[in-house]
């Protein structure tokens, strides 16, 4: 029985190790120096303490890649459509670091800073 447990235990907390690993993973320069300014654009309007200024460019780190990959990988409507999944989930992540104030400001600037990409129609 005991080691039934002890096994049960030992993977639960692997997993929940490996889950974390992969937040910590090393994001390229041109992201990192994107996130940095992002953040440093809503930390001046939402004023965002220290602790919502890492989270929030973690956030936003994890979401420029995201989207990054998304716009190599798919074009066209497929890539618009997955764009703006993104950027939905992205919202529902912010709404989680910051308080409900500066979420609903959040909402109303972030078309502004980090507009979603639109299909030009050829005529």
């Amino acid at each position: 029985m005991k080691r039934i447990v002890f096994g049960l235990m030992l993977s639960f907390f692997s997993f929940t190790t490996f889950a974390q690993v992969q937040h910590y993973e090393v994001k390229p320069k041109h992201i990192e120096k994107a996130a940095d300014s992002l953040t440093q654009i809503y930390s001046a309007k939402l004023g965002m303490t220290p602790k919502q200024d890492l989270l929030f460019k973690s956030s936003i780190e994890d979401y420029l890649l995201l989207r990054e990959e998304v716009s190599k990988k798919m074009d066209g409507k497929a890539k618009l459509d997955e764009l703006a999944r993104v950027y939905v989930e992205e919202s529902g992540t912010m709404s989680e670091i910051l308080t409900e104030y500066q979420f609903e400001l959040y909402e109303k600037i972030k078309p502004g800073i980090q507009p979603i990409e639109t299909v030009k129609k050829n005529k």
